[in-house]
């Protein structure tokens, strides 16, 4: 039988709290997004885990607005082609980095990492995707975040760490750089692009204020800056999107909130399971060259 310390009763305590604290946050929201109007849920005068009365009004009324499936389509969008085109440029990209026969190797390196503490600024870049025709273009969601120069060098790293006997074997077959990168480094480094590309992925997903700033067709809008909408502005064209066509409405604007939010946290929610086990394992062999 295990015995407990102070220690470990204090520890297994707070992270009981840290826990609750994580989780009690999307409780709530999903209590509120199946709460009524008559619901002592939705009543700020009363504290309650669970709504007393439940429906899915909100839900639909949500789903049910035109800029939900444009706003998802883009998002998804621009997540996938992100991510995919992200991973590929910064890995061939890191990989000559991660060789020590790179000439200057030093001098790129510092170039990318000078990045990381000096950025153009929002008005230079914008600039930069009107001379590149990018305005109003989804692929500017794409090639805007295309590198971050900290992920790069945690690839880096991590192709650093790769024996480089691997790497002889396949140029004494015959491989080139090229065959010997996709086919032999690539899979073997599945950790820690799935790390990178989970970040990346979340990034691309909760991202909207490049969107807000360099699309203006509503069409082409990802579903975060819609939510944000909905989320932040109080205007009286939402509550007549609420309200029924009797004037009597099931739910309210804040059960119509805490839907929006829950429908657009689910894609991550369900794709960050299946890169759990590569997440750890990627950031700490990344982490161990310098």
């Amino acid at each position: 039988m295990r015995k407990w310390t102070v220690f470990g009763v204090v520890n297994a305590g707070l992270l009981i709290l840290f826990c609750l604290s994580i989780i009690y946050p999307f409780v709530y929201l999903l209590g509120l997004s199946l709460s009524t109007s008559a619901s002592q849920y939705a009543s700020s005068k009363a504290f309650s885990l669970w709504p007393d009365q439940m429906t899915l009004q909100a839900y639909r009324r949500f789903l049910s607005m035109n800029f939900v499936y444009t706003g998802y389509s883009v998002a998804v969008f621009r997540t996938v082609a992100g991510t995919f085109c992200s991973l590929l440029i910064m890995g061939l990209a890191a990989y000559p980095l991660s060789k020590s026969y790179l000439p200057h190797r030093k001098f790129y390196t510092t170039f990318f990492i000078i990045t990381l503490f000096f950025s153009g600024g929002l008005i230079p870049t914008y600039l930069l995707m009107k001379n590149l025709h990018l305005l109003d273009n989804i692929w500017v969601l794409v090639v805007g975040p295309l590198i971050n120069a900290f992920y790069l060098l945690i690839l880096r790293n991590f192709f650093m760490a790769l024996p480089g006997e691997l790497e002889e074997s396949a140029k004494i077959d015959g491989a080139g750089e090229m065959r010997t990168f996709f086919t032999i480094i690539l899979p073997l480094s599945l950790p820690a692009l799935a790390t990178v590309g989970l970040w990346t992925a979340v990034a691309h997903w909760n991202s909207w204020f490049d969107s807000l700033i360099y699309i203006q067709s509503t069409d082409k809008q990802v579903i975060s800056v819609h939510i944000r909408r909905l989320v932040i502005e109080q205007s009286a064209s939402m509550n007549d999107m609420i309200m029924g066509r009797n004037g009597q409405n099931q739910t309210t604007p804040e059960s119509m909130r805490a839907a929006a939010i829950i429908v657009t946290l689910i894609p991550i929610l369900f794709v960050y399971p299946f890169i759990q086990k590569y997440f750890v394992k990627g950031v700490m062999v990344g982490a161990v060259k310098g």
